[in-house]
């Protein structure tokens, strides 16, 4: 058993240490801590109390999770497959002992460690600002830790199996992307009755409706219960990762176009 793990595991770590090379890494990180900036200018400009945690909060549900989280695991988890084809280096994995459904898992997790290292720190930090530093009324932001963190990492877990497929089966995986970023996930999420519900925004939104009590995080508007906010972002992710492995061993991969 730990002979068939060591490649994948091997994989993992390989797929963690490159996403984070060179300049994408700070990049990466830079981008993930904007809001964390936006919150400490706002401390400096001697904004604190309920104020501050009202514009913490917006800022999260309009900044952070819409625009950032997207961004970061579309720009993580599309290279994972697309670099290798494009550069004709993921036959070399073929010719390894490892099998395709390792080779799929052993990106995803190396992907899944590397999102949460730039997605999750800014998360705590922001929320520490406005806690420790903002003054805010007592009970003001009772479950809002909690509720962020789980979010961002269910965010991590469904966008993330989501790009890999995508960088897998389509040339142009990066503008494909960013098409279903910032057209599908905005305009869904904007309509009424159960199309929002083919949004994994909604329900990564709907989640801190549950958890968090005041300001507003607990004002999204939303028709699922708790156990449907935290399910549909792992069931999609578990769909796309099965996706992913079948479009692997059945259709093999295309280059990009020059």
């Amino acid at each position: 058993m730990l002979d068939r793990l060591r490649p994948m595991t091997t994989l993992a770590w390989i797929t963690f240490r490159g996403s984070l090379s060179g300049v994408r890494g700070p990049g990466l990180a830079l981008g993930a801590f904007l809001p964390v900036l936006v919150v400490a200018g706002l401390l400096m400009y001697g904004i604190t109390g309920l104020q501050l945690v009202d514009a913490y909060e917006v800022l999260v549900d309009s900044l952070f999770l819409p625009f950032v989280l997207l961004l970061v695991t579309l720009l993580l988890a599309v290279p994972l497959f697309r670099e290798e084809i494009d550069r004709q280096s993921l036959s070399y994995l073929l010719t390894r002992t490892i099998q395709k459904p390792e080779i799929v898992l052993g990106k995803y997790l190396g992907y899944l460690g590397s999102a949460a290292l730039v997605l999750l720190p800014p998360v705590a930090v922001c929320y520490g600002l406005v806690a420790g530093w903002g003054n805010p009324p007592a009970g003001i932001l009772d479950g809002v830790l909690p509720a962020l963190l789980a979010s961002t990492f269910l965010g991590i877990l469904a966008f993330g199996a989501f790009y890999l497929f995508l960088g897998l089966v389509v040339r142009e995986a990066l503008v494909v992307g960013l098409l279903y970023a910032f057209v599908w996930e905005f305009f869904i999420g904007g309509l009424t009755g159960i199309a929002p519900d083919l949004s994994i925004m909604h329900y990564l939104l709907s989640l801190t409706q549950f958890l968090v009590p005041h300001g507003p995080l607990s004002q999204y508007s939303t028709q699922l219960t708790l156990a449907q906010s935290v399910a549909g972002p792992l069931i999609f992710a578990v769909a796309l990762l099965i996706l992913t492995v079948v479009a692997f061993r059945e259709h093999g991969f295309l280059p990009s176009e020059r």
